[in-house]
């Protein structure tokens, strides 16, 4: 019997190297996934939420100052698998990502049929076409495109289409988890809710565990079972949906809530004053304090992760001091 966790991510840092400093884009991420769910990561763009992505399948950039942590797939530390193995292996295997834009990174001069069935030739040479292009067959209909859109070119579907078809390619390898980095933010309302009733069908009837990317809180609350809130490349609150939605407990998680409008509540919407600090020379201490209003002296300190009832993480001083850890002031 498999394991339930599907992805145990533990203490990630990576760190891009510049000419002004190293800029901490995931610093010491930690978070588990179970099989079939769905982990949304929301926070403001700069956030290191595609960053995190990159370092858990391992899309790294030639200018790495640091890249350590634990990221068990299934059980399996894949951080001590060599690039080669890890390529062959896990990467659009057991692995695969939609990635952000994904629907204008199609090659224009290749029919799609080609382009979805790619990942299969890359791990397995010797594969009869005629089987390939059946499982191609298979996912295109999954993702709810008609086949004879199969021989056709990019600039022949429509944006929606493309951003289905770069799905049904990350599917086409039947991988136990997919990353999908803001799979709708480039699409038309009625267009991202098709999207999504696509994603969640996926979801249901082949039980494919996901992480979505997202700036939208709106959309994430369509697909996920649980949200992680990314902040100055931390990891500052992750919970139930349900609990999230209802009752976000970080104080930028609350203002992100804050600021979203909805249709049964007529409120004042809120924004966050400032802007997030820098990735090369964060502040030492929490680093949403400058932008918070319940900011008092500790926060001068890094705060710790606490656990609070229903499962909710949260990073941050002021459950430190509710749950005795520590006194104001």
């Amino acid at each position: 019997m498999k394991n339930d966790v599907v992805l145990d991510v533990r203490n990630l840092k990576l760190h891009f190297r510049t000419r002004k400093g190293p800029v901490q884009a995931v610093d010491g991420v930690s978070f588990k996934l179970q099989r079939g769910r769905t982990l949304a990561v929301v926070g403001e763009s700069g956030c290191g939420k595609t960053s995190l992505v990159k370092a858990i399948l391992r899309l790294l950039p030639r200018n790495i100052e640091t890249f350590s942590g634990e990221v068990y797939f299934n059980g399996e530390d894949v951080m001590k698998f060599s690039d080669e193995r890890f390529r062959k292996e896990i990467r659009w295997t057991k692995m695969a990502l939609v990635p952000q834009a994904s629907m204008n990174s199609l090659n224009p001069v290749i029919r799609i049929e080609d382009q979805i069935a790619e990942p299969l030739f890359l791990h397995n040479s010797k594969l009869p076409r005629s089987e390939a292009m059946k499982r191609v067959a298979e996912v295109f209909q999954v993702v709810g495109l008609p086949l004879d859109f199969l021989p056709r070119y990019p600039f022949e579907l429509s944006g929606g289409m493309r951003q289905r078809a770069a799905i049904a390619m990350a599917l086409v390898t039947n991988p136990e988890l997919v990353v999908l980095d803001e799979p709708s933010s480039a699409l038309d309302l009625l267009t991202q809710a098709n999207l999504m009733n696509v994603l969640k069908r996926i979801k249901h009837e082949m039980g494919t565990t996901f992480i979505l990317i997202t700036h939208d809180i709106g959309t994430a609350s369509e697909l996920a079972d649980e949200i992680a809130v990314m902040y100055a490349g931390e990891m500052v609150e992750r919970c139930s949906a349900e609990y999230f939605y209802t009752d976000a407990r970080h104080p930028y998680s609350r203002k992100l809530m804050a600021s979203v409008p909805t249709l049964r509540e007529d409120k004042e919407l809120q924004f966050i004053p400032g802007q997030p600090p820098s990735l090369i020379d964060p502040p030492t201490g929490c680093r949403f304090a400058q932008r918070c209003h319940q900011r008092f002296e500790k926060c001068g300190q890094h705060p710790p992760i606490i656990q609070l009832e229903h499962g909710q993480d949260v990073q941050c001083w002021l459950y430190a001091i509710e749950k005795g850890e520590v006194k104001h002031g």
